[in-house]
């Protein structure tokens, strides 16, 4: 039993006794005062919190109908899951990181309107454009975003006398509660590189200037206008490198790289900002809630929780009715000139993004040889990347040929020699032997950047000895039955685009020597040639590999050892070709034939995403043990007081 306390005992014991309860009394104080400092950063309301609803689209590439077997939730559905979503919220934002207006025929018949009037009915807000937005032109754009009623914002895009091209640099979106306002900025950006990946015309005249001194400058002149949240669109490589290195953005909505995303990174400052991706061909809707705390200094914090929503959970919303009769509108509007037929294969054609990418495909055929027809020239050559869809045997339709050629690039012409032509070929098999290497590796990440500037050949035959060194791998090329000359010119056709290439310096060094038709107007009329056509096209063989032996191979001195009667040889896996890109100039076919690659491949790429899908902790879970610890010294200095003083 204790003793009873009766009101004596030594002074020096109860100072003693009342030191260490003190002690003991100003840690528990001091834990009590840092929980709101941290509650602050996590997000734990303290004052007054706006519930900002903000909904992120990336990479849509024109996939504007619903498609259950490829997972393409559809314009209609991502307008009703919009407006469920946003309207229990005290303000929303709808916005699109970019390669939206282009990539399927349905857009690319009326150069974009189609997908324009489907993003004004959704109640998009603002977007960036991303390097296939360019397509049709700048000005096209310009006027593309007009008809979607929304901000184009990409400030680091100027033209020649410094001025940003787009009209405006940011968006400001205001949000009133209880007597105080929040202000939200939005401002653009897009990499530079990305002025290498569409047609040198389109965006003649313009700059586009570094993405991170940009994003700098104008995240601070937003904070300086008072804007307490501040989001960056970006279209970009690597959006988490480029988030790190940029103070006072809040939220990062990014594209282009065809990948989930969502992370927090650290930025030189010690603030954290949020980063999402949302995968591509509208696959994915980035649902996102901003809760914005502002006390009573006006002092904003702010916490980022994403929810994705794909094609199966998206089921779970109704389909917006007027989207759905603009859908079917714009269908019939464009059905006249897309089943326009124009010719008939009998066989089908390959435009399989990866087979184009590791060998010759009898599409590639089929296309080279109609830039032969077009031109006149000795030989052709088209980019991987240029060709966008495969087409099944029976008629070909004009859709079929747009979602071959979707870019609306021209055929030209330049004089090179046999010797610039070996050496252009010298690297197209470097890029194949790499890109081969990726494919059979299972690993997506491991695709080289320019795998899309592979070359599809016409007018000649090569043969080429991977095992080479570099620069030696190329054996013999011949026109017709007749060795290439290295010194003689050639004429060689090819489109725009793959002209200027930065993959090819000695071709694009070369001035044009003819310009020539639509590449999308010479494949309608070699369809029209007929069948029989098509068919000696594509049965050629363009891409020969042979192996020089070794001296000892041909004259072994040592018996083989018998073969087996029957040996068991294991049966390769086969995937089934999704479409999935990483391709940098764009999105992937929509027809599709059967891929012969591991499913490895499709596994790893899966598992890579998830990867990269990283969601914070929570307030809730970070506080945990700041309470657990703040009950044990409780407990403590209640055990201290009863010891020592009772």
């Amino acid at each position: 039993m204790g003793k009873v306390w009766k009101g004596k005992f030594k002074r020096k014991d109860k100072k003693r006794k009342l030191t260490a309860f003190m002690l003991a009394a100003a840690m528990i104080c001091g834990l009590i005062s840092a929980i709101p400092a941290y509650a602050e950063e996590s997000g734990t309301p303290v004052g007054t919190t706006f519930d900002i609803r903000v909904v992120q689209t990336n990479d849509i590439h024109a996939r504007i109908e619903e498609d259950e077997k490829s997972g393409f939730i559809g314009m209609d559905r991502l307008a009703g899951i919009i407006q469920s979503f946003t309207s229990e919220g005290d303000g929303a934002l709808v916005l699109d990181s970019g390669d939206t207006f282009h990539g399927q025929s349905v857009a690319t018949v009326v150069q974009g309107e189609s997908v324009a009037r489907l993003i004004k009915a959704c109640g998009y807000d603002a977007m960036t454009p991303g390097n296939h937005d360019w397509s049709y032109g700048k000005d096209r754009l310009k006027e593309l975003g007009q008809m979607s009623g929304l901000k184009m914002l990409a400030g680091n895009v100027v033209n020649e006398d410094g001025t940003p091209f787009f009209d405006e640099e940011s968006y400001i979106k205001e949000v009133t509660k209880d007597g105080k306002t929040l202000k939200i900025g939005v401002f653009g950006v897009i990499d530079p590189a990305m002025y290498q990946k569409t047609t040198p015309s389109n965006v003649a005249g313009l700059t586009f200037t570094d993405e991170v001194a940009y994003a700098k400058q104008e995240a601070a002149k937003l904070k300086q206008e008072g804007c307490d949240v501040v989001i960056a669109l970006s279209h970009t490589y690597d959006p988490e490198g480029l988030a790190k290195q940029v103070d006072g953005v809040n939220l990062w909505l990014c594209g282009h790289e065809h990948i989930e995303v969502n992370t927090s990174v650290t930025t030189p400052d010690g603030s954290t900002a949020y980063v999402s991706e949302s995968g591509y061909y509208l696959t994915e809707a980035g649902l996102m809630n901003l809760d914005c705390t502002m006390d009573e200094q006006g002092q904003v914090t702010t916490t980022v929780q994403k929810t994705p929503v794909d094609y199966t959970q998206s089921l779970n919303y109704e389909k917006n009715a007027e989207v759905t009769e603009l859908l079917d509108v714009i269908k019939a509007e464009n059905e006249v000139v897309l089943s326009r037929e124009v010719g008939e294969t009998p066989v089908d054609l390959d435009g399989v993004w990866e087979h184009l990418r590791i060998d010759q495909t009898n599409l590639g055929n089929v296309v080279t040889d109609a830039y032969l027809e077009a031109t006149g020239a000795d030989i052709a050559f088209e980019n991987a990347g240029g060709i966008r869809a495969s087409v099944n045997a029976g008629t070909v339709t004009y859709g079929d040929v747009i979602g071959i050629s979707p870019y609306g690039n021209y055929i030209i012409t330049k004089k090179l020699t046999g010797k610039q032509i070996k050496d252009i070929l010298e690297i197209s098999v470097e890029i194949q032997k790499k890109s081969i290497a990726a494919n059979e590796s299972g690993d997506w990440d491991a695709w080289p950047e320019d795998s899309g500037s592979y070359l599809q050949i016409g007018g000649i035959t090569v043969e080429y000895d991977p095992a080479q060194d570099e620069g030696k791998r190329i054996v013999s090329i011949k026109t017709g039955d007749k060795e290439l000359d290295e010194n003689q010119e050639y004429t060689v056709a090819m489109n725009n685009y793959l002209a200027v290439s930065e993959t090819y310096p000695e071709m694009a060094a070369v001035e044009e020597a003819g310009e020539f038709s639509a590449c999308d107007e010479a494949l309608i009329a070699f369809f029209e040639q007929g069948k029989d056509k098509i068919a000696a096209s594509a049965e050629s063989r363009r891409m020969i590999q042979t192996t020089k032996k070794d001296p000892e191979e041909e004259n072994p001195q040592d018996p083989k050892e018998p073969e087996k009667e029957n040996p068991e040889t294991p049966e390769k896996e086969n995937g089934e070709n999704s479409g999935n890109s990483k391709d940098p100039a764009g999105g992937a076919q929509t027809k599709g034939n059967t891929l012969t690659t591991s499913a490895a491949s499709n596994k790893n790429k899966s598992e890579a995403a998830a990867k990269t899908t990283r969601s914070p902790k929570t307030a809730d879970e970070e506080n945990a043990g700041i309470w657990i610890l703040l009950m044990m010294c409780s407990a403590s200095v209640v055990v201290m007081y009863k010891k020592e003083i009772i």
